[in-house]
């Protein structure tokens, strides 16, 4: 079952291995970083008609081709484009008003891969995010115990809307399925269990089966 609230990451690194893992689901981020898709294909993955967040990591390109690569998407249809918080303001700044050309979503994004910082550390990223002109700020965190994670869901009695915080790991698990009856506007999820793009990443079906198992006893 499909559901507007599970954003699939898709990292595959072939044009028809994208096409194949977005023939079952209706919203997903295409990970450009990982795919070694060409200019041609990266249009036709985003102008498919499905809901499509765009994201384009520091690493294998170069600043100039993560920029390039990010505008054809935002160009031919993505939703959202996300762009991390660390990023120079030039760079920023350039995504931005080419995604305010086409109504395209700005996410401004932050990961921790290593601890969860504060609750105070946490709000002053967010802020910052927000400053930065995020439609939707992106927090993830990595959660070495279950206070961890209970701080980063705390985040939700302080920003009502607009917010994806949750923490990667087995002990952060539950905050990816937490935040979604927090009030975040969707939660992450891997294609498969055996193709998670991050740690704690579950699929898209378990993440489903257990929202439709909360809704139902909500409603007993």
């Amino acid at each position: 079952m499909q559901f507007d609230s599970i954003c699939v990451s898709i990292g595959e690194q072939s044009y028809t291995g994208i096409l194949a893992a977005l023939e079952k689901v209706s919203f997903a981020e295409i990970r450009l970083d990982v795919s070694r898709i060409t200019e041609s294909e990266i249009e036709s993955v985003f102008s498919s008609g499905k809901r499509l967040i765009a994201t384009c990591r520091e690493g294998f390109y170069s600043r100039r081709e993560r920029m390039d690569r990010l505008v054809r998407a935002i160009r031919s249809g993505a939703a959202f484009v996300d762009v991390e918080t660390e990023s120079d303001g030039d760079f920023r700044d350039f995504i931005a008003e080419q995604a305010g050309l086409t109504g395209c979503k700005r996410i401004i994004s932050y990961h921790n891969f290593e601890t969860t910082p504060s609750l105070s550390g946490m709000c002053a990223i967010v802020d910052t995010c927000k400053k930065q002109g995020a439609d939707i700020v992106k927090l993830v965190t990595t959660a070495n115990s279950k206070s961890d994670s209970a701080r980063v869901l705390s985040l939700y009695d302080i920003y009502s809307d607009s917010l994806v915080a949750f923490a990667m790991g087995e002990t952060g698990l539950i905050t990816r399925l937490a935040c979604i009856f927090l009030g975040a506007p969707y939660t992450y999820a891997a294609v498969s269990d055996d193709k998670p793009l991050a740690g704690g990443q579950i699929s898209a079906e378990r993440i489903g089966n257990a929202i439709n198992n909360l809704k139902l006893k909500g409603n007993e």
